[in-house]
């Protein structure tokens, strides 16, 4: 990796060469973890208590499914079954991050705006889990009450429209996260123009699918989370059989989903099985019950003068703050097909356009080839 020496702190508005900071460009967005760890494994970057800035359209902030905690040490294991959903909390539980700002675009909603304090720990099992009660985490199965080794961490959640203004409480707050602290700068390319990519594979089933698998929050925690398991349990064993139309063994909550499903889609195992036929047409993923978890994925194709208008508010608000980064990494994320490349293109260039305008980071760092 390549390391740039630029300012630390803005003085009258003059950079001043005084820090080294490092520029890492991935495609998959949880490569952006091996550049931390050889960072720091270099010195280049503190061990610990950094705070990670994190533009996206997605929080990445979910636990690996099926890693054992004590495999973390082994590196090479850990980054080869991380997902591009789940490398941050990791690094968090690790100490690496003691603090993360998600700062989303407008249409990203998995995550309330607002400051979450969140506790990560080992269940029985071995797997890191988090006693969080927020719907992302309910969701996705991640919340376990009785944890082991705990550790916490503070979220952040802004949105970036009024970031730009410095009289604004969400720049007042940035800065006061950032005051005399080292941090991180990430983007995902498709915090600016997003597609939910079984959109259009699933076609006219994905707004049924889409909602046969969406989570219920029922207002208490406790009964949102056993509707839950036997919501996902059902569909698990309607998107796995052969036969839709089969008596399946159900336990009691389950029969409460697969009457309600039956009731309000009385087509429903019609709708399964087309589902289950367009999704075998994907080239790399055939698992229907993996696209309905993935059906709430944020849409939203800006426009080249909407982008502009979020590349402004980026910049902006990055050039109000009074320190730099440490180091900063860039994702495309073309292989995840969020996002067209032509528009991946676009935004490259012009967010290494406004590091060099911010950072003076030099043309080693260039656009893509056309």
């Amino acid at each position: 990796f390549q390391h740039y020496y630029i300012t630390n702190n803005l003085r009258n508005g003059i950079l001043v060469m005084s820090k080294c900071i490092s520029v890492g460009v991935v495609d998959d967005h949880n490569d952006a973890l091996n550049f931390y760890y050889k960072l720091i494994a270099r010195k280049k970057i503190p061990f610990d208590d950094l705070c990670l800035v994190h533009f996206d359209s997605h929080p990445d902030l979910a636990a690996p499914e099926s890693i054992p905690v004590d495999q973390f040490t082994d590196r090479k294991e850990l980054l080869d079954n991380l997902t591009i959903a789940d490398w941050i909390l990791p690094a968090v539980y690790q100490g690496h991050f003691t603090t993360v700002v998600w700062i989303k675009p407008p249409w990203s909603t998995q995550i309330h705006v607002g400051e979450h304090e969140i506790e990560l720990g080992v269940d029985d099992n071995g797997l890191l889990r988090t006693s969080s009660i927020l719907p992302y985490y309910l969701s996705d199965m991640n919340y376990v009450e009785n944890l082991h080794h705990t550790r916490t961490f503070t979220l952040h959640v802004i949105e970036l429209s009024h970031l730009d203004k410095e009289t604004s409480k969400e720049y007042e707050l940035l800065a006061k996260i950032l005051h005399n602290r080292q941090w991180c700068l990430d983007f995902d390319m498709d915090f600016y123009s997003t597609q939910n990519p079984f959109l259009d594979l699933l076609g006219p089933y994905f707004n049924f699918i889409d909602s046969i698998f969406k989570f219920k929050d029922l207002g208490d925690f406790q009964r949102s989370l056993t509707y839950r398991k036997a919501q996902l349990d059902s569909l698990e064993k309607l998107c796995s059989s052969n036969e839709v139309e089969n008596n399946l063994p159900l336990s009691d909550e389950q029969e409460e989903f697969m009457s309600s499903l039956k009731h309000k889609y009385p087509d429903w195992a019609e709708c399964i099985k087309q589902a289950k036929l367009l999704a075998k047409d994907d080239e790399f993923i055939t698992d229907l019950f993996y696209i309905g978890q993935q059906t709430e994925l944020p849409h939203h194709l800006s426009k080249k003068s909407e982008i502009r208008t979020l590349l402004c508010k980026t910049e902006t608000s990055l050039k109000l703050l009074k320190s730099s980064p440490v180091a900063i990494t860039l994702a495309r994320s073309e292989y995840d097909e969020y996002s067209t490349q032509k528009t991946l293109d676009f935004v490259h260039c012009e967010l290494v356009c406004m590091m060099r305008r911010l950072y003076r980071i030099p043309s080693e760092i260039g656009c893509p080839k056309s």
